[in-house]
């Protein structure tokens, strides 16, 4: 982390467990296997069980909601969380430890969010041997900034997982890989108390009904970072039903997200997701860097959210 300001003194101490490995994963619908089978990372050298990438981002709102909440504007009933963007630089596996330091930040989170009363957090979190694992950062917009305009739909395009190459290297991905559509879930009550009891985000818009009437949204809304979380889990399933090079498996580098409409109790979502962009890594020779978008949909065809998915797949030989 740059030292343009000084950076708090470590927060939210939490340890991860096969528990919260378990849980998050009920949470978001991210079954992969790395992070269930306990025989599959030690059998491709990853060293243990490797946790969900996405816990580090969850768990780190969840750290500012508890021991800085005027980061995150906790109390303000027009302030909402508008962006935010992590960067996976090491493996976190079970029985290691998440420290959050935050400061604050220069840049907002994502592009296209308001200026008007923006308030940008950086942080990162460092585990028991003082290694830095996550890097990222948090935007909130307060006093009724303006929500960014809606995107373009995602053009999917036919895809069919028959027609795709086995195994389905990076340089593929683009005009090959999957894309599609998810059936959708419905929001529901135990969503929210679920989410914000786990992660710790217990900010009154989620979870007050009297404060979030009086609020900018008119009633109770989703978490956003739950909200991306459903969604990214939406589009691994497909990402995870083909064959991939080597071990069989992704490496999730990093995401970034932003609010676009506010999500309630009872809307149905459905995630659009395909392959946009690739390049070879420059630091891992043989391993690609493919992003992936999303966009997140009620059921009035309205964009609620989207955001771009960062990781790395083996090239072709």
């Amino acid at each position: 982390m740059t030292q343009t300001n000084p950076a708090s003194e470590p927060c939210g101490h939490r340890t991860v467990s096969e528990a919260s490995i378990l849980q998050f994963g009920a949470l978001t619908g991210d079954y992969a296997r790395m992070h269930f089978d306990l025989d599959f990372g030690p059998a491709q050298g990853m060293g243990g069980t490797i946790a969900h990438g996405l816990l580090s981002g969850a768990w780190s709102l969840g750290a500012l909601a508890q021991h800085a909440p005027e980061r995150l504007a906790i109390g303000e009933g027009d302030a909402y969380v508008a962006g935010m963007s992590v960067r996976f630089s090491r493996m976190t596996y079970v029985g290691d430890l998440f420290s959050l330091r935050w400061r604050d930040g220069e840049t907002p989170a994502t592009e296209g969010l308001a200026a008007d009363g923006r308030l940008d957090t950086a942080f990162e979190i460092v585990n028991q041997r003082g290694e830095v694992s996550t890097t990222g950062s948090v935007s909130v917009v307060r006093g009724g900034g303006a929500l960014p305009g809606p995107p373009e739909p995602l053009e999917i395009g036919p895809w069919s997982r028959a027609d795709a190459p086995s195994p389905l290297y990076a340089d593929d991905m683009v005009e090959r890989g999957p894309r599609g559509e998810s059936l959708g879930r419905t929001v529901t009550e135990a969503d929210l108390v679920a989410w914000t009891g786990f992660t710790g985000e217990l900010d009154p818009v989620y979870l007050h009904a009297p404060f979030a009437r009086a609020g900018r949204f008119g009633a109770r809304i989703a978490p956003p970072m739950w909200t991306f979380c459903r969604g990214f889990g939406d589009y691994l399933r497909d990402l995870l039903s083909v064959s991939m090079p080597s071990t069989g498996f992704a490496g999730h580098l990093g995401d970034r997200w932003r609010f676009l409409a506010p999500v309630f109790v009872g809307d149905t979502l459905r995630t659009r997701h395909r392959p946009v962009a690739w390049k070879p890594s420059a630091s891992r020779p043989g391993m690609g860097i493919v992003e992936f978008a999303l966009q997140i949909v009620n059921q009035r065809d309205e964009i609620v959210q989207d955001g771009r998915v960062v990781m790395m797949i083996g090239t072709r030989p």
